[in-house]
């Protein structure tokens, strides 16, 4: 059997569907829950030798539950699964990760592959920086623009948020909708096309 695995989500569903696939793929799923302290005393009794967290939108309990386990046990494999393009949409960075985390997309099952090929690489990554991929047409600033924009808040609130001028928010968000081949036209409503193409680099259709 291959390596034995725990999966936490905060979806118990999609915990389920991942775990049968995974199997399938000949590696040892020894469990999944969907409850963070559950999960983080399951992981504590049975020393999985991979902890595989997922994390969605809204779904980031993971990522603490990540660090507490790296503090325990430094050489348990971390591998964080997501359908983002890039975490900097959810609001994570890549100092935010747990040392040694592998970071895997996971849109589609043709992916599963490339998951089990991190989850076997991954006790062997424990002491290296984490693996972070972005979505590189769009810098800090302009990820944090986007994201703020799609947390609901209106330019004038992104300003107050990021010391800037209104304008200089009207600037970048119509640079950010240049470079995902948007029409920015601020008399019209481009803000749901932005809102669209947030989503899609979100949840992995861009």
């Amino acid at each position: 059997m291959g390596l034995r695995t725990f999966i936490y989500g905060e979806e118990g569903f999609t915990n389920i569907v991942l775990a049968n696939s995974l199997s399938m793929l000949g590696l040892d799923i020894i469990g999944e829950i969907d409850n963070e302290f559950t999960a983080f005393n399951q992981i504590s009794q049975h020393r999985p030798e991979v902890v595989v967290l997922l994390i969605e939108k809204g779904q980031l309990k993971a990522i603490e539950l990540g660090k507490s386990l790296r503090k325990l046990f430094p050489k348990m494999g971390i591998v964080i699964a997501t359908r983002s393009e890039d975490l900097r949409l959810l609001g994570i960075e890549k100092t935010d990760l747990p040392k040694g985390s592998i970071v895997s997309k996971l849109t589609s099952h043709s992916d599963l592959d490339t998951l089990k090929k991190s989850i076997l690489k991954a006790p062997e990554c424990t002491n290296s920086e984490p693996e972070f991929h972005t979505y590189n047409l769009l810098s800090d600033t302009q990820v944090e623009t986007f994201r703020l924009m799609a947390d609901g808040n209106s330019n004038s609130e992104i300003a107050k948020m990021r010391f800037v001028s209104e304008k200089s928010v009207e600037q970048m968000l119509a640079r950010i909708a240049a470079t995902l081949g948007i029409p920015y036209d601020r008399k019209h409503n481009s803000r749901i096309q932005l809102l669209n193409s947030y989503y899609e680099l979100v949840n992995g259709h861009k």
